[in-house]
């Protein structure tokens, strides 16, 4: 026997709402009509339950839209954007959207095939943090008025939306934190400046010394390649614990921050009696290693649902703004074990 299909008119009769609250949330027009988030979080619970399976190619046929988003993120193995993820996912849900999700493994090549597949599934919009030697990419969605919004990072000759922190005043304030503790060789493993996010992290530790009157310059900045391997960290780690004798070392990310202490723990190196340690990023490891990390933790709650909420504005409105919306949040920094007492 077929099992009867579900319709909005289940979910209402559940909940004892109206057939017409149920598709407006649905539809993703439960700000519009100035339904509650609780409401809509009800309704998506119940529509779930029931698995509910709207038509996907009816809806477009009928409005235009899929109430669909393209998540292209950067590297899914790293915890921050498999964080990230999840809030984009979360917001998207509340406005009414199904994510599709995507990694491009910072490949361009493969972020491009992956726009194409979107588009072609007729997502309304995009949420991206596109790899380095993507412009290209990312110039040919802003010509064809497809609405997007990058997030974590940006091009600075593309005028796009984006949702970013602050990346330059975070590296100053880790570093001015380091030279308060005492420490007068700070080094900073970073990748290459090819991302604007790690080129502003990097001048932001060089304003810091140079601030202080240090004068280590360019040659305490260790550069990884952009898709490096736990070697390539170790290589790194090596020369700054024993030739170079680094008091504290600044990483750019969680994802060499990780590569990083596995090394120093397997070279013997005791955080934080011999070399103190501060992170860009705060995932949950972080938290409950031996030597809790001191870390810069990013907004991701409110860096998702800032994203989702400028894309879902757009695409309601059927075009993009004129002005480009582009925020810059401020992170957090978070004291722990790893920078001394």
């Amino acid at each position: 026997m077929t099992k009867k299909k579900v319709t909005s008119d289940d979910i209402a009769k559940q909940l004892g709402v109206s057939k017409a609250l149920v598709s407006f949330v649905l539809n993703g027009k439960g700000k519009e009509k100035r339904i509650s988030d609780e409401m809509c979080r009800r309704v998506f619970e119940v529509a779930g339950k029931l698995n509910y399976q709207p038509n996907q190619i009816a809806r477009w046929f009928r409005t235009g839209k899929t109430q669909t988003i393209g998540l292209i993120i950067a590297d899914i193995s790293n915890p921050f954007f498999g964080k990230l993820g999840r809030e984009i996912e979360r917001e998207a849900a509340l406005q009414g959207y199904k994510v599709i999700f995507c990694s491009s493994d910072e490949s361009p090549v493969k972020f491009g095939k992956q726009l194409d597949m979107l588009i072609n599934s007729r997502v309304d919009g995009f949420v991206m943090a596109p790899p380095p030697g993507s412009e290209e990419q990312v110039k040919a969605i802003e010509m064809s008025k497809l609405p997007y919004v990058l997030i974590d990072r940006f091009f600075p000759s593309i005028d796009s939306n984006y949702v970013v922190i602050d990346n330059y005043a975070a590296a100053y304030k880790a570093t001015v934190f380091l030279l308060k503790k005492g420490y007068t060789k700070i080094a900073f493993l970073t990748v290459n400046d090819e991302l604007v996010t790690m080129h502003d992290r990097t001048r932001g530790y060089l304003q810091a010394l140079q601030d202080s009157g240090l004068t280590l310059g360019e040659k305490s900045v260790y550069r990884l390649p952009f898709s490096h391997s736990k070697d390539d960290v170790k290589e790194a780690i090596v020369q700054l614990a024993g030739e170079k004798e680094v008091g504290a070392i600044l990483f750019s990310s969680s994802k060499i921050g990780l590569m990083g202490m596995e090394v120093m723990v397997e070279l013997g190196i005791r955080i934080p009696e011999d070399i103190a340690i501060v992170s860009f990023d705060d995932p949950d490891f972080y938290k409950v290693c031996i030597s809790p990390v001191t870390a810069i933790a990013q907004p991701l709650s409110e860096m998702g649902s800032t994203a989702v909420k400028i894309l879902t504005s757009e695409i309601e409105a059927g075009e993009q703004d004129l002005l480009s919306r582009k925020i810059v949040l401020e992170s957090k920094f978070i004291e722990r074990k790893s920078s001394g007492e």
